[in-house]
């Protein structure tokens, strides 16, 4: 049990490496409860007691499996390894202490500085924003004072501490030659921030048992967001766009009307045997902004069969030419006067072409779809689907971005083959060589992959002889109709892995003989990757989904 219970901890670590209409908690966590209004993003870990009912969660039972162990070896010796060296009167901080830190609930933010715009005495421009960090100490107050003594030895930048009186509660300032940073203990809290107006700020917030002053909880954002995050999330995030009016917002900023984006939250749950993300950016979705850029959510997708047999596969709609309409809106207001050369660069741009540049932007639908395949070495290997329209154009617009790397063309019927060559190093021998690339143009499609016998399959699969071809590959897994139905039947994209059909065993072999050569030339120690091989026996699909309305885009996943 006590094996166990260390792995446990370990996920907030593997959470933060991995990418309904009821409120999230009748009352809101007490850390949340107690932050400032003038928080603009937060991420809650809320501590080893929130897994208690996720026992047969099965990324949390891959945590477990005994042949994870390597992994945790390997962490573990890594960060003594970083530790100070030489005899000293503080040891390190070893793995056990580090990750049974993450029993207790903790916070870390940033917080506006609402007084950015004052000028202030000394001169020099306030920051606009400041990081802080709360954790609840219970239990953990020694290894609180060991983490931060260890970071006072270990510190290579000459550095001042001093320490002041703050209505009764000691605050410890370390400033350096060009920042400063404030340490405190209030009540069960450990408290730290980069401002000391912020610092003390927390000191009030949570150094007192009444909890009841305004707080990022009452803020209509992060109502708004309660329902997108789910009741039961172990780690959770919410950002919200602060007022732009009154910070000196760049132009380009402007431009793009960021003001539109009102929040951004989510929360990961590990209760039942699946972990779901899930999460929203709520806002304002109507033409002329920044949720441009996310398109329509239809439902189906013209690029699925050419991607569906993989063993993983993504697919996502994007609009294109509003990405390039934001992105020169962005340019060109950030540089007045420079209008002008904006507009002869998209003049050379159209000449290059043979059409404007929106023109040829137009030409993709923005439906696009990649599917991740293995050689027998182990070697990832991947093919892209664009869906087009006007198949000739878009046949001269590659032309003209391909050029000289274009060694042979081919049209047998409807599809065009184009092979394309370009140098690399080889990264062992450093020798200059060429590579190999293909891409087809097919009446609806632009494929690309690495081998032209991928680009073959592709197009079959795009023209089934049957009338309702049977489900292949990702899609004839039994777990992917359950999930899929989980999501709206209208999507702007959708990605899916069938665990099972990755082949372990090669990327492994793949992993190891490369692990080998790099330490031989660096001449290391050969770290262990066994554990990759255990992946499959307790994750078997993934599956995630993302979707937009007037109201924002919304987005979950689940894998199990």
């Amino acid at each position: 049990m006590k094996r166990r219970g260390y792995a446990r901890r370990l996920v907030f670590l593997a959470c933060l490496t991995c990418g309904a209409a009821s409120p999230l908690f009748a009352q809101a966590p007490p850390i949340v409860e107690r932050l400032s209004p003038d928080t603009v993003f937060y991420l809650e870990w809320r501590g080893n007691t929130s897994l208690g009912g996720a026992e047969r969660n099965h990324l949390l039972e891959l945590l477990h499996d005994p042949a994870v162990r390597p992994m945790w070896a390997a962490l573990t010796s890594q960060i003594e390894r970083s530790g100070p060296q030489g005899p000293g009167p503080i040891p390190a901080l070893l793995m056990p202490d580090l990750v049974s830190l993450l029993d207790n609930a903790a916070v870390f933010g940033v917080v506006a500085n609402p007084d950015t715009q004052k000028a202030p005495a000394t001169g020099k421009a306030a920051s606009p924003f400041a990081t802080f960090f709360v954790y609840d100490l219970s239990g953990k107050a020694d290894l609180i004072q060991k983490w931060r003594a260890l970071s006072t030895m270990t510190t290579k930048t000459p550095m001042e501490v001093t320490k002041y009186d703050f209505g009764g509660t000691e605050v410890e300032a370390r400033t350096t030659s060009t920042n400063a940073s404030y340490m405190a203990q209030t009540r069960n809290y450990f408290l730290t921030s980069d401002q000391k107006k912020v610092i003390e700020d927390l000191i009030t917030r949570f150094g007192g048992t009444d909890s009841r002053s305004a707080s990022v909880t009452g803020l209509a954002e992060y109502g708004q967001m309660r329902k997108y995050v789910g009741n039961d999330a172990t780690l959770e995030f919410f950002a919200r766009m602060p007022d732009l009016s009154s910070w000196n917002a760049s132009p380009s900023t402007k431009a793009i009307h960021l003001e539109k984006i009102h929040a951004i939250g989510g929360g990961l749950s590990l209760e039942g045997e699946a972990a779901r993300m899930r999460g929203a950016i709520l806002g304002d979705a109507s033409p002329g902004g920044p949720f441009d850029l996310v398109g329509a959510s239809l439902a189906t997708f013209q690029t699925l069969p050419a991607v569906e047999t993989a063993p993983a596969f993504s697919i996502s709609r994007i609009n294109l030419a509003a990405v390039y309409q934001l992105f020169m809106s962005a340019v060109v207001a950030n540089l007045p006067g420079q209008a002008a050369h904006a507009e002869a660069s998209e003049k050379a741009a159209e000449t290059f072409l043979g059409m404007p540049v929106v023109d040829a932007l137009q030409l993709w639908t923005g439906e696009i779809a990649s599917m991740t395949t293995y050689a027998d070495d182990g070697t990832a290997e991947h093919l892209f689907a664009m869906a087009i329209q006007k198949p000739n154009a878009v046949l001269r617009v590659v032309r003209a971005l391909a050029g000289t790397m274009i060694v042979s063309e081919d049209s047998p019927g409807t599809t065009t083959f184009l092979d394309l060559a370009y140098p690399y190093q080889d990264p062992q021998t450093h020798v200059e060589r060429r590579k190999s690339y293909y891409l087809a143009v097919t009446p609806q499609m632009l494929l690309a992959a690495p081998r032209k016998a991928m680009l073959l399959g592709a197009i079959e699969r795009l023209n089934p002889q049957a009338a309702d071809p049977p489900p292949v590959g990702v899609l004839a897994n039994p777990d992917y109709a359950p999930l899929r139905s989980r999501l709206p039947e209208r999507l702007s994209g959708l990605g899916a892995a069938d665990i099972g059909l990755i082949p372990w065993e090669k990327i492994l072999a793949n992993v190891e003989n490369q692990a080998a050569s790099n330490a031989n030339r660096a001449n290391q120690q050969l770290p262990d990757w066994s554990w990759l091989g255990v992946i499959s026996r307790h994750l078997h699909f993934a599956l995630s989904g993302w979707w937009k309305d007037a109201n924002g885009v919304y987005f979950d996943s689940y894998i199990q």
